[in-house]
């Protein structure tokens, strides 16, 4: 641009660069979300056509098994492919978060009683004890995306238990926030990988040894919590335990919001 020859022009310059500033890092932004979602559906794609083949392989070779093992290995990979299509449509309205989301006191028993009844299966397969407090407890939250949450922690906690584990709910509350606690008797996470859990895309050690994993159901989990105005953290020792915790601060935090 010229250079300014008087005050008003020289504002005049700076409030055009400024604009031009803005408008480069909007487009970048809008650039690295394409790309993220473009790498997203690619992995997706990747992710949900092996429970798709895993079908199609289950009817070419269906002779010799009965009914019910049929029924039982078919209702497995359904569940796959239902858990990846729930999980492309939360990350499709992450960004559309503000005009699909209602504020009101949510019944955490109920939240985790509902992700117990939807795991039950794993629940039962894996034979594993379960436990949480008695005691109604409330919180301010939105009933559907606090239990996307609350779904992805007790996924992920049954994904890296072995036979004969448990899970453990907790409830906490001072003066500060209440907390509500998912523990598993797990493997645990590695040291290095404890800050990095949150991040897209990021599996760790574990994600590639014991599972095929998109990383983006803690992400996920993360980014909502944020947007609720709560907070998730862990703690968790390699080969004994995971703890994820939900934070559910008493602030001003929804009128902020």
């Amino acid at each position: 641009m010229p250079e300014p020859y008087n005050n008003e022009q020289r504002q005049y310059t700076e409030l055009i660069k400024k604009l031009y500033r803005n408008k480069l890092e909007a487009v970048g932004k809008l650039q690295d979300e394409k790309k993220d979602f473009h790498d997203f559906i690619v992995s997706w794609i990747h992710e949900v056509k092996l429970p798709i083949t895993a079908c199609t392989l289950l009817f070419r070779n269906a002779s010799g098994k009965s009914v019910e093992e049929l029924v039982h290995i078919f209702e497995d990979e359904l569940y796959k492919i239902d858990h990846y299509v729930e999980q492309a449509l939360y990350y499709a309205r992450i960004d559309s978060f503000a005009r699909d989301y209602l504020i009101a006191e949510v019944s955490l028993n109920r939240i985790v009683r509902n992700s117990v009844r939807k795991y039950a299966k794993m629940f039962v397969a894996k034979r594993v004890h379960f436990s949480m407090w008695e005691k109604e407890e409330w919180v301010h939250s939105d009933a559907k995306w606090l239990g996307y949450i609350v779904d992805q922690i007790m996924s992920n906690a049954l994904k890296y238990l072995g036979d004969g584990g448990s899970i453990t709910c907790s409830f906490e509350a001072d003066h500060e926030e209440k907390r509500l606690s998912i523990r598993d008797t797990g493997i645990g996470i590695k040291a290095e990988d404890l800050g990095r859990i949150f991040e897209k895309g990021f599996t760790g050690a574990n994600g590639r040894r014991f599972a095929k994993s998109t990383g983006l159901g803690l992400y996920l989990a993360n980014r909502m919590a944020g947007k609720l105005g709560h907070r998730l953290s862990v703690q968790s020792e390699e080969g004994s335990y995971t703890t994820l915790t939900i934070h559910f601060p008493k602030s001003n935090h929804l009128y902020e919001m």
